[in-house]
């Protein structure tokens, strides 16, 4: 996947997954701490407070998004403490199962190569399986109850980091998912859109008349396309700057766009419009409404209130015909039109 990927999943994830995975440790630890504390296992007391210590100081790693150091400490604390808890307590206060954890974790774990990733696992392996042969009863064992309650406390913290860090890891990548969908559309409607007016630029204008001369055929309805200029406008840029022409054009993209029809930008001044369902006399009727509405809309630009003519050559169908037969002859009847004096609509040239 491309960089800004990786950049905005790094974002997002990197920065999730070791705060919930530190913020836990950090409390599981304080609870351990207090209660060997009070069990008057002075060792593990001692060993809970350096983790403490440990992991607060790991805050500041994860919002210096230190990442490759907060996974050293990590692995360094939870291997130790999970083998000096299990020697103390023996077998059965499951303290092991933290070492699952790391062997899990390692691999939601950012900035961490392949290597590093499978050797550290290799190495929890190897630890888990000399503890299990080597240790059962402990040097330090407590009541069965308190063992009991220890170790369901142990499962139930591995299962919920085990499942909090899974969580998170979706919960990104879906982000991170929607995200990119979201930036794929906006892509598509800049690929597809004429940048100054928001129409279709000619090749999608182009594609999607096609798609709708198919249509039309199909079911049977009369079509038009209409090739559409305006007057004087390489005179009306010179005048008044291509600012001002910019404002006329996005005016006149906003005129045709409210027909109901398809709207591209064919080149420059020249706009493609397409309609159907309507008859000859009603695609020139539609179009003479929209001459002028777009003669009579004016233009405020520096103080001064300009307007525009448009001439519009018009080619009808009721079967099939390709668009460059149909753009071809749209474009006679407007160089018609131009000469014939400008602002008017041709739908045939006698």
């Amino acid at each position: 996947m491309g960089t800004a990927y990786e950049e905005r999943r790094g974002t997002l994830y990197n920065y999730r997954i070791t705060f919930y995975g530190n913020a836990l440790a950090w409390l599981i630890h304080v609870v351990f701490l207090v209660t060997f504390w009070r069990l008057d296992v002075t060792v593990l007391a001692w060993s809970n407070v350096f983790s403490v210590l440990y992991y607060t100081l790991s805050f500041y790693f994860v919002h210096k998004r230190y990442y490759r150091t907060f996974f050293i400490g990590l692995f360094v604390e939870v291997v130790y403490n999970a083998i000096i808890s299990t020697i103390v307590l023996g077998w059965g206060a499951n303290v092991h199962y933290f070492i699952i954890m790391v062997a899990y974790g390692v691999f939601f774990m950012p900035n961490v190569s392949r290597l590093v990733r499978v050797m550290s696992t290799g190495l929890a392996m190897a630890i888990y399986g000399f503890l299990y042969w080597n240790v059962t009863v402990g040097t330090q064992p407590l009541a069965p109850m308190i063992e009991q309650v220890i170790g369901l406390t142990c499962l139930l913290s591995t299962i919920a980091l085990i499942a909090g860090l899974t969580f998170v890891f979706e919960n990104s990548v879906v982000e991170v998912t929607t995200e990119l969908e979201r930036s794929n559309e906006r892509l598509n409607v800049l690929a597809s859109r004429d940048g100054l007016t928001g129409l279709y630029n000619r090749m999608t204008g182009y594609q999607r008349i096609e798609q709708a001369i198919a249509e039309a055929v199909a079911d049977g309805r009369p079509y038009a396309v209409a090739l559409a200029d305006i007057d004087h406008f390489k005179a009306f840029n010179e005048r008044h700057g291509h600012d001002c022409g910019d404002l006329v054009l996005k005016q006149v993209a906003a005129a045709l766009e409210r027909t109901d029809g398809i709207c591209v930008r064919w080149g420059g001044e020249e706009f493609l419009l397409f309609l159907s369902n309507q008859t000859a006399d009603e695609v020139a009727e539609t179009l003479d409404c929209l001459r002028e509405r777009i003669k009579t809309t004016e233009t405020i630009y520096d103080g001064r209130r300009l307007s525009v003519t448009m001439t519009f050559g018009v080619s009808c169908r009721d079967g099939l015909e390709a668009v460059d037969t149909l753009v071809k002859e749209a474009d006679d009847r407007l160089r018609a039109g131009k000469q014939a004096g400008k602002d008017r609509i041709v739908t045939s040239i006698s």
